[in-house]
């Protein structure tokens, strides 16, 4: 997953290998793989968050394999991943996106995300973050 994730993201924008560890081996991480049988070619991990306002899922990171953009993979991920989310009783998922990032942007908003609130220096100083929710219906919806 570290080595997908170095192919995918600038290093501004990538995890450390330790950092991806822990992440997806939380207990409150749901990962979601995508591979073509022989390897991995795509990952989302959800963590889910309880908080005042209800349980979220939060987008950690979504890495599809460059060679494998725009075939629907991204999309395949994030629809398991909201199921999943609605599954464990999430009210919505929230993500993080850098601003300069319009091809994300658009895909997000294509998938029904809607922009929350800008974050500054979310991902380093002057390199800011839009946030993005999606509402969640549950499962006996």
């Amino acid at each position: 997953m570290h080595a997908l994730d170095v192919e995918c993201f600038d290093k501004h924008f990538r995890f450390s290998r330790s950092a991806m560890r822990r992440f997806a081996e939380a207990k409150k991480a749901r990962v979601v793989i995508a591979d073509d049988g022989d390897a991995l070619v795509g990952f989302v991990i959800l963590d889910i968050e309880d908080t005042a306002e209800g349980r979220f899922g939060y987008i950690v990171t979504l890495d599809v394999s460059p060679a494998h953009r725009r075939r629907g993979v991204a999309g395949q991920l994030m629809q398991e991943a909201e199921q999943e989310g609605a599954r464990e009783g999430c009210v919505a998922v929230v993500l993080h996106v850098f601003t300069g990032n319009e091809p994300s942007i658009r895909f997000y908003v294509r998938r029904g995300f809607v922009q929350s609130h800008r974050e500054s220096n979310f991902y380093g100083l002057g390199m800011d973050a839009w946030v993005f929710q999606k509402p969640l219906s549950s499962p006996d919806d």
